[in-house]
């Protein structure tokens, strides 16, 4: 199976029915297909197979289309945030050698090009799975590794072609396009977020009739809260990225009713690990549940091992990313933290080691340190501990620095200039006692 074969299956029955809606545009797939078809014909002249593109566009719908075109061409799709910097962009062309950029000025060729055949072990997509420009690391995917876990994740969320789908934020974030290239290959309806407000999601959510969501908890704490009623139409839930709390699961069990609610762990590199229902999440309140189908387990010297069919290539078969915990005799696994102290704000994870050799190169900082301080909203927020040696330095000028040099999710959202890095009895930045400084 292919990431695109739903647009190739010859059912006619489908081509009419809406496939995308962002605000006042809808798409359907007949739409979706012959657009594709029309782009993907356009790039195959300048796209050797198996090469990189690296696409920066705003308007989702747009990003999709182009996602599909540069995979029907032959090439392997690597979204990067339309708010990073020119500089960010062409960091990342450099360091990862990505010889073709789709931006919002990029001149389409004139002339069509026969179009490759593909196979299910080709490269489709290279996905960031965190970091700062210092080093951003990049995980490509062949489509099988995504395409066998479709049929139990329509299981285990509930999804079907019947449903629409609605998710908040960025399509760069695997998490969003891994559930909406299902929801499409299972010919349902997505409807993206038009906004970041949680009182326009709650209107959207009833506009679009959806009968689904995927969000991160962060968001699902805001809409929670923007909710004046529960929504019965809602039928499936779903949420990973980061951990999601009991007293949230349990205000999602009252406000949608007859939701089935997963939540689920996984990562870029190992697809779908675990998962488990609100109720689960609510009797075991530090699991992330038991193994997805076709998931094997194991916990070695206290770091979570996976071997499973949705592995990226290079991480197979078997392969850890450095997280911490243990499985209980029911199978449910815990996480107890990772060992490289990766930030988690929202969903998005933010390497500190690669945060603070940025701010190293900011003139007047002497010393820095990066860590995630707790977040009502977001679980962590990136905290930057400095020590200047120019007196003048501000807030805003370090701020000005770093979103000219990193991903948006890495830039600090709070800075404090302390007076002398605290070290331990060892010569290591003691990060335990950093914390004492984030009070107000």
């Amino acid at each position: 199976m292919l990431i695109h074969d739903f647009l190739t299956a010859a059912n006619s029955d489908q081509w009419d029915k809406i496939c995308l809606i962002h605000g006042e545009r809808q798409l359907t797939y007949g739409e979706l297909r012959n657009r594709t078809d029309h782009l993907a014909r356009r790039l195959a002249g300048g796209i050797a197979q198996g090469e990189a593109v690296l696409v920066q566009l705003a308007d989702p719908v747009e990003q999709l289309l182009y996602f599909f075109a540069i995979i029907k061409a032959g090439g392997a799709c690597v979204l990067i945030d339309s708010s990073a910097g020119a500089d960010v962009a062409a960091a990342v062309r450099e360091r990862h050698q990505l010889p073709h950029f789709i931006d919002e000025a990029f001149p389409l060729p004139a002339n069509d090009s026969a179009l490759p055949e593909i196979h299910q072990e080709d490269i489709f997509l290279g996905a960031f799975s965190s970091g700062s420009t210092g080093s951003p690391k990049l995980i490509w995917r062949d489509h099988q590794s995504w395409c066998r876990a479709f049929p139990s994740q329509n299981r285990i969320f509930g999804l079907s072609g019947r449903d629409t789908l609605y998710i908040t934020g960025s399509l760069v974030y695997t998490g969003n396009l891994n559930i909406c290239l299902q929801m499409l290959a299972a010919g349902g309806t997505v409807t993206i977020a038009a906004g970041r407000m949680p009182r326009r999601w709650v209107h959207e959510l009833i506009s679009c009739q959806a009968t689904a969501i995927y969000m991160v908890p962060a968001n699902y704490r805001l809409l929670l809260q923007a909710m004046d009623r529960p929504l019965s139409h809602i039928t499936a839930v779903s949420s990973a990225g980061a951990k999601l709390d009991p007293h949230t699961a349990s205000q999602m069990l009252l406000l949608f009713p007859k939701a089935r609610i997963i939540e689920y762990y996984g990562a870029s590199e190992l697809g779908h690990i675990t998962y488990q229902t609100a109720a689960e999440l609510i009797e075991h309140p530090g699991s992330v549940g038991k193994a997805f189908p076709g998931v094997t387990i194991t916990v070695e010297d206290g770091i979570i091992w996976v071997e499973s069919p949705y592995l990226a290539p290079q991480y197979r078969p078997k392969a850890s990313i450095g997280d911490l915990g243990q499985l209980d005799d029911q199978g449910y696994l815990s996480l107890h933290g990772r060992m490289q102290g990766i930030i988690n704000s929202g969903g998005v994870k933010v390497v500190p080691e690669q945060v603070e050799a940025v701010l190293l190169q900011c003139p007047g900082i002497a010393e820095a340190a990066v860590g995630g301080i707790d977040d009502p909203i977001r679980g962590q927020l990136v905290c930057a501990w400095l020590v200047k040696n120019r007196p003048e330095l501000k807030n805003r000028d370090v701020l000005a620095f770093c979103r000219e040099r990193m991903f948006p999710h890495c830039c600090p959202r709070k800075i404090i200039f302390i007076d002398a890095m605290p070290l331990t009895a060892s010569g290591k930045v003691d990060r335990k006692r950093l914390q004492e400084y984030t009070a107000d």
